[in-house]
Protein backbone atom coordinates (compact mmCIF):
# COMPACT_ATOMS: atom_id res chain seq x y z
CA UNK A 1 0.00 0.00 0.00
CA UNK A 2 1.08 3.54 -0.67
CA UNK A 3 1.41 5.67 2.47
CA UNK A 4 0.33 9.26 1.69
CA UNK A 5 1.34 10.67 5.09
CA UNK A 6 4.30 12.54 3.58
CA UNK A 7 2.04 14.18 0.99
CA UNK A 8 -0.51 15.26 3.62
CA UNK A 9 2.29 16.84 5.68
CA UNK A 10 4.38 18.22 2.78
CA UNK A 11 5.28 21.88 3.38
CA UNK A 12 3.90 22.87 -0.05
CA UNK A 13 0.39 21.64 0.88
CA UNK A 14 0.07 21.63 4.66
CA UNK A 15 -2.06 24.11 6.62
CA UNK A 16 -2.55 24.32 10.36
CA UNK A 17 -5.93 24.14 12.08
CA UNK A 18 -7.33 23.43 15.53
CA UNK A 19 -9.71 20.56 16.25
CA UNK A 20 -12.19 21.09 19.08
CA UNK A 21 -13.12 17.71 20.57
CA UNK A 22 -15.97 17.41 23.06
CA UNK A 23 -16.95 14.55 25.28
CA UNK A 24 -19.80 14.26 27.73
CA UNK A 25 -22.40 12.06 29.30
CA UNK A 26 -26.10 11.82 30.01
CA UNK A 27 -27.02 13.12 33.45
CA UNK A 28 -30.66 12.75 34.51
CA UNK A 29 -31.60 12.13 30.87
CA UNK A 30 -29.90 15.28 29.54
CA UNK A 31 -26.69 15.47 27.52
CA UNK A 32 -24.00 17.33 29.45
CA UNK A 33 -20.95 18.28 27.44
CA UNK A 34 -17.51 18.82 28.90
CA UNK A 35 -15.34 21.78 27.87
CA UNK A 36 -13.92 21.01 24.41
CA UNK A 37 -10.24 20.06 24.20
CA UNK A 38 -8.19 21.96 21.60
CA UNK A 39 -5.99 19.72 19.45
CA UNK A 40 -3.56 21.42 17.05
CA UNK A 41 -3.44 19.51 13.74
CA UNK A 42 -2.15 20.09 10.25
CA UNK A 43 -2.89 18.69 6.83
CA UNK A 44 -4.32 19.54 3.43
CA UNK A 45 -7.45 21.72 3.38
CA UNK A 46 -9.48 22.12 0.19
CA UNK A 47 -12.93 23.04 -1.06
CA UNK A 48 -15.46 20.24 -1.45
CA UNK A 49 -16.42 19.97 -5.10
CA UNK A 50 -19.94 19.55 -6.46
CA UNK A 51 -19.47 15.89 -7.33
CA UNK A 52 -18.43 15.07 -3.75
CA UNK A 53 -21.35 17.03 -2.30
CA UNK A 54 -23.82 15.19 -4.50
CA UNK A 55 -22.36 11.87 -3.33
CA UNK A 56 -22.95 12.72 0.35
CA UNK A 57 -26.38 12.26 1.96
CA UNK A 58 -25.94 15.73 3.47
CA UNK A 59 -25.39 17.20 -0.01
CA UNK A 60 -27.45 20.37 0.53
CA UNK A 61 -24.77 22.73 1.84
CA UNK A 62 -25.83 26.36 1.63
CA UNK A 63 -23.17 27.52 4.09
CA UNK A 64 -20.20 25.94 2.32
CA UNK A 65 -18.13 22.87 2.97
CA UNK A 66 -14.42 22.11 3.21
CA UNK A 67 -12.40 18.92 3.06
CA UNK A 68 -9.74 18.31 5.73
CA UNK A 69 -7.02 15.69 5.30
CA UNK A 70 -5.12 14.74 8.43
CA UNK A 71 -2.68 12.10 9.62
CA UNK A 72 -4.54 12.14 12.96
CA UNK A 73 -8.06 10.84 13.45
CA UNK A 74 -10.96 13.30 13.24
CA UNK A 75 -14.12 12.09 14.99
CA UNK A 76 -17.87 12.09 14.40
CA UNK A 77 -20.50 11.83 17.15
CA UNK A 78 -19.73 8.68 19.08
CA UNK A 79 -21.22 6.47 21.75
CA UNK A 80 -19.66 3.70 23.75
CA UNK A 81 -17.15 4.07 26.53
CA UNK A 82 -16.17 7.63 25.51
CA UNK A 83 -19.18 9.58 24.28
CA UNK A 84 -18.90 12.83 22.39
CA UNK A 85 -20.21 15.04 19.65
CA UNK A 86 -18.60 15.53 16.25
CA UNK A 87 -15.34 17.44 16.16
CA UNK A 88 -15.33 21.06 15.06
CA UNK A 89 -12.37 22.63 13.29
CA UNK A 90 -11.17 26.22 13.53
CA UNK A 91 -9.46 27.05 10.25
CA UNK A 92 -8.83 30.42 8.65
CA UNK A 93 -10.94 32.21 11.29
CA UNK A 94 -14.04 30.06 10.72
CA UNK A 95 -15.52 27.05 12.50
CA UNK A 96 -16.46 23.91 10.60
CA UNK A 97 -18.62 21.09 12.05
CA UNK A 98 -17.48 17.68 10.83
CA UNK A 99 -20.32 15.73 9.22
CA UNK A 100 -18.50 12.93 7.38
CA UNK A 101 -15.19 11.12 7.94
CA UNK A 102 -13.43 8.52 5.80
CA UNK A 103 -10.78 6.36 7.43
CA UNK A 104 -7.84 5.91 5.07
CA UNK A 105 -5.42 5.13 7.90
CA UNK A 106 -4.10 2.16 5.90
CA UNK A 107 -2.80 4.83 3.53
CA UNK A 108 -1.62 7.15 6.33
CA UNK A 109 -4.47 9.68 6.52
CA UNK A 110 -8.09 10.53 7.33
CA UNK A 111 -10.45 12.64 5.20
CA UNK A 112 -13.16 14.69 6.90
CA UNK A 113 -15.86 16.96 5.50
CA UNK A 114 -16.94 20.01 7.48
CA UNK A 115 -19.82 22.48 7.18
CA UNK A 116 -19.18 26.13 8.10
CA UNK A 117 -21.04 26.99 11.30
CA UNK A 118 -19.64 30.33 12.40
CA UNK A 119 -16.76 32.70 11.94
CA UNK A 120 -15.74 35.85 10.15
Amino acid sequence: MINLRKVILHKAFVQEYIVYRSSGSFINGRWTENTPVQIPMSGVVSVVNEKELNALPEGDRIKGAMRFHSTEEILLTRSGEVKGTSDSILWNGQFWRIFNVSDYSDYGYYRAYGERIKGN
